[in-house]
């Protein structure tokens, strides 16, 4: 037999053996690695990675699934807000311009939601940053449309109870002051529950930058604060001969008084 053929039956022999050899059982934690996912009691969902494994929303769940669930509330709390506003053209107690107004500001609204559907679509860099935009204009339209219903039952309603329905399904009454205190009161649980969301948006966000782009924002934000508040560089103050030249000098002096000593 030719050393070419004794090459080729022990190649045989290790190819069989490799095939018979049991494949590894991996542990819960390496096919979670492996497979770049969260394990979730006992299944493995991919809505984690290896920037974001350590980062959690609300304390148990995996940050990107909060990311989502955020964005599926959004969605839900700007249709039930628009359908009741909408709804009180059916109501002959509320004036036209009144929903027309309330629909006005909930456009911010409309455009954070706007920001969670192009997240659907597409998760990019742009907008997983948009995330955090979208949680403030949630905060901004439900603050306003808390301030405008308050403005509006006190100067420009002119009935003396809140009539909330329609005329075929019926009116269910309700004080001025208890129709106030309860728009006030969802809009300020709404701010407070969105501003951790907006918190949660942030995180995520930032966690899956690269440390080069981190970088890039921290220049730009220390070239902002250069700028001021108003984004406009202020003229510096000349100096005048003479003044402040005697506080220099006795600055000197106390400085060569301590070294003597």
């Amino acid at each position: 037999m030719s050393e070419a053929d004794m090459m080729m039956d022990e190649g045989m022999a290790l190819m069989e053996n490799k095939e018979e050899e049991p494949p590894k059982k991996l542990t819960l934690d390496e096919l979670a690695i492996e497979e770049e996912g969260c394990l979730c009691c006992c299944c493995i969902c991919h809505c984690s990675v290896k920037e974001t494994k350590d980062l959690a929303c609300c304390g148990c769940f995996p940050i990107k699934c909060g990311v989502v669930t955020i964005g599926i509330l959004t969605i839900a709390l700007f249709a039930a807000i628009f359908a009741e506003v909408f709804y009180c053209l059916l109501n002959e107690q509320f004036a036209w311009w009144y929903v027309l107004v309330a629909v006005i500001l909930l456009v911010p609204f409309f455009i954070g939601v706007c920001f969670f559907i192009s997240y659907y679509a597409e998760e990019t860099d742009s907008s997983r940053s948009k995330l955090f935009v979208s949680c403030q204009f949630v905060i901004y339209s439900s603050c306003a449309l808390g301030i405008w219903n308050t403005c509006y039952l006190l100067w420009c309603y002119k009935f003396e109870d809140v009539s909330i329905g329609s005329p075929d399904q019926g009116y269910y009454k309700q004080t001025k002051k208890s129709f106030i205190v309860w728009s006030l009161f969802l809009a300020v649980a709404i701010s407070f529950l969105w501003a951790y969301f907006l918190c949660v948006c942030r995180t995520y966000s930032n966690s899956l930058k690269s440390e080069e782009q981190l970088e890039k924002e921290r220049l730009e934000q220390i070239e902002k604060d250069k700028l001021g508040p108003f984004g406009v560089k202020l003229p510096e103050i000349p100096k005048v001969p003479g003044v402040g030249k005697k506080d220099d000098e006795m600055m000197m002096e106390a400085a060569m008084m301590e070294e003597a000593m």
